[in-house]
């Protein structure tokens, strides 16, 4: 087994190798590279019988060692230091070959010559599944923002040539559609396209000069040609428009980099985070020196502030004489039983939710085994992990940002509670103590033949009041400080573990912390130093002539159930998306599946890009009060679904729910406390709905850095 692993670290020595980016190491030479290779013949064929089967069981193809491909010295320094580049270089030939001002009457023109092009560099498998998705929105919609829509679906689930294709067929057909127009423009830029891209973004920039998205999209293009100077302008005034800019912020990052200035470019990168948080932004900022914590980014905020009712579970009143000790004693019996009958159920409850979970886990780890076996043995086939939901890593940086500081708040509960019990309760103690030692001396002075033999009971309620009076007034204030402190703390670990876990999972967790609170409410947060069935001081033995009463019974209250309200909707016809706290998923239309297989449409797909912002808006617009042209990410135009994502998936959803227009934050930023929590006012529907309707908005990210579109070669001079 050690020599099967081995030979994988060989196999992929050569990828593993460039993802080294310390400038102080050198490329690989061809004479390194060969003898690599040539360690991995003689190990392959020292293979036994049972490890290739064993190999074959994994997935794992042996590559073909008779015919390396031949590499220079020089092709591995290109590799290497395109490998390390941060920015790309200029490229002076297709700077050259960007069309001068395409006016609106050209731009059909423009655009039908671009698609004639770029059906040369796609597969015939593709161009056919292209056409025949065109057809099905032809006969299923007669408004381009809808037929636009349904083709920035497929760039939604990781089919950006595809995408492209599809929406260059919609673009031609009306070219006076602004969001059409737009999309269009970033997927071209996104694959390779700049160049053809800019003369685009320019005609909808005369039109919507103050337009981020525009202005974030131009300055992407000219970066993507290692124009860094006309890059910078754009995209510095996309960020005077939007300062937390989430695709314009990580230009300005790397292009700082690249000239040196750590400092800014770590901070472009934080910023960036603010709008959105992907592991890729996090790890760029790891590699600059920074590391993250919970209170640099956010997760979509919650409805309620005590979503499982421990507030209105209300135990009994401490008592505060001996009376209360055996009226409200009774009162407590009864309350903890119900108490222990509920942790019962629960328990029994929680055996057969963690058996359902384990269940699930197993289901989940068996399917992303099978992702990775089918991406081992087929290079380039792409998915989504089910093992852990889409926000689990940062919510765990937020939990544990949250946990520090509870723990933080238990630790000084925990010096007050000891302090009180060792010092003032203690000595509360000592004087009862005392006074009731000398009410017995002077009681056996009087008891005897011949003797008074008066009845001392009242004088030692009267102690016993008075003691119980001052010392389960200060416990009971404890007790539901104590209370307090559980009840944000399980209230936080249900909101944080919500997203870091799956459903079934978080049935366990919900039941455990169920459980916690009632234990709490039994014994206190803290019972050092008190002992007893209680969480005060009961006694009882003073009851003189007193009866005791029926007891009160304090019925214990239900929990209100936990479950997610984080949902989006979107559907695009063609393509519905839904998305809540663990994952996104998307389901192609019955119908339209009757128009492509799906083997095809996984096959003919394989062009990736970097990284983009979608912003998907459900409402229109509101009339005058919305500047038209694309959505920005800044615009707050009714519901909307604003999504991250690279050429890995989608890395962040977010929902907005405000009817205003400006720059920054949305509502749910407003009174956040440090940890995340959020004040009662701040409380919105966590639920959007989009449909066809929608405005959608690419918004570009930094392309390939060494220029390798393969719309890269692609040149339109006379159309």
């Amino acid at each position: 087994m050690k020599k099967i692993l081995l030979i994988i670290i060989i196999l992929f020595a050569a990828s593993a190798i460039f993802g080294q980016k310390k400038e102080t190491e050198k490329p690989p030479t061809q004479k390194e590279m060969e003898e690599m290779m040539k360690e991995a013949r003689k190990m392959v064929g020292e293979l036994s019988e049972e490890d290739k089967k064993m190999m074959d069981s994994l997935g794992i193809k042996m590559p073909d060692f008779k015919n390396p491909p031949k590499v220079s010295d020089r092709q591995l320094a290109k590799a290497w230091e395109d490998e390390n580049r941060v920015v790309p270089k200029k490229d002076a030939a297709r700077i050259a070959s960007i069309p001068k001002a395409i006016t609106d009457t050209r731009m059909e023109t423009y655009i039908a010559a671009i698609q004639k092009r770029i059906m040369g560099t796609l597969d015939a498998a593709l161009v056919k599944m292209g056409d025949r998705i065109y057809s099905y929105i032809q006969s299923n919609t007669k408004s381009s923002d809808k037929a636009g829509n349904m083709a920035t679906a497929f760039w939604l689930t990781g089919k950006p040539k595809l995408a492209l294709y599809v929406l260059g067929k919609v673009c031609t057909d009306v070219p006076a559609n602004i969001d059409n127009l737009s999309n269009y423009a970033a997927m071209l830029s996104m694959q390779g396209g700049e160049h053809l891209a800019i003369p685009i973004l320019d005609n909808l920039k005369a039109k919507f000069p103050k337009n981020s998205t525009l202005l974030n999209n131009l300055g992407q293009a000219w970066l993507g040609l290692g124009e860094l100077i006309k890059a910078e302008k754009y995209l510095d005034s996309a960020i005077a428009f939007y300062p937390f800019h989430p695709q314009a912020n990580m230009a300005k990052a790397a292009i700082a980099e690249s000239k040196g200035n750590i400092e800014k470019a770590k901070d472009a990168v934080k910023k960036s985070i603010q709008h959105a948080y992907t592991q890729e932004k996090e790890e760029k900022l790891a590699k600059l020196g920074q590391k993250m914590t919970g209170k640099d980014f956010r997760l979509p905020p919650r409805s309620k502030t005590d979503p499982m009712n421990l507030g209105g579970f209300r135990p009994p009143d401490f008592p505060l004489s001996v009376d209360g000790c055996v009226n409200l004693g009774l009162e407590w019996v009864d309350f903890v039983k119900q108490v222990d009958d509920k942790i019962n159920l629960l328990t029994q409850l929680k055996k057969n939710a963690n058996d359902a979970a384990v269940k699930g886990q197993e289901k989940r780890t068996q399917e992303d085994m099978a992702l990775i076996k089918v991406a081992m043995a087929n290079p380039g086939t792409t998915g989504q992990f089910v093992s852990v939901p889409m926000y689990a890593d940062r919510t765990a940086k937020k939990y544990k940002a949250y946990t520090d500081l509870y723990q933080q708040k238990l630790d000084a509960y925990n010096k007050r509670n000891v302090a009180f019990i060792q010092g003032e309760g203690l000595s509360l103690k000592k004087a009862y103590n005392t006074e009731i030692e000398k009410i017995r001396r002077e009681e056996n002075d009087q008891i005897g033949e011949g003797k008074v033999n008066k009845s001392y009971c009242p004088r030692y309620k009267q102690a016993a009041d008075n003691y119980l009076k001052s010392v389960n007034a200060q416990m009971q204030e404890l007790y539901r400080e104590g209370l307090q402190l559980k009840k944000e703390f399980l209230n936080e670990s249900a909101y944080y573990t919500m997203y870091m876990m799956w459903p079934d999972m978080f049935e366990v967790a919900k039941l455990d912390f169920q459980i916690d609170w009632l234990k709490t409410l039994k014994k206190g947060i803290s019972n050092a130093g008190q002992g007893g069935n209680f969480p005060f001081i009961s006694i009882t033995e003073y009851m003189c002539d007193t009866k005791a009463e029926n007891p009160k019974q304090t019925r214990l209250q239900n929990f209100d159930d936990v479950h997610c309200e984080y949902r989006s909707m979107m559907d695009l016809h063609v393509i519905k998306f839904e998305s809540n706290c663990s994952r996104l998923t998307s389901t192609f239309d019955v119908k339209f599946l009757q128009y492509t297989r799906e083997d095809d449409f996984e096959r003919v797909e394989g062009d990736t890009y970097i990284s983009s912002t979608i912003k998907i808006s459900a409402e229109k617009g509101l009339g005058d009060k919305i500047e038209k042209g694309p959505v920005k990410v800044e615009a707050k135009i009714g519901a909307a679904i604003e999504i991250e994502m690279d050429c890995r998936g989608v890395k962040d959803i977010k929902l907005t729910g405000e009817v205003k227009v400006g720059a920054g934050f949305n509502v749910n930023d407003k009174g956040m406390e440090e940890h995340g929590s959020i004040a009662g006012k701040d409380v919105q529907d966590m639920t959007i709905e989009a449909g066809i309707e929608a405005s959608i908005s690419i918004i570009s990210g930094q392309g390939s850095v060494s220029g390798t579109g393969e719309l890269k070669g692609i040149t339109i001079t006379n159309f």
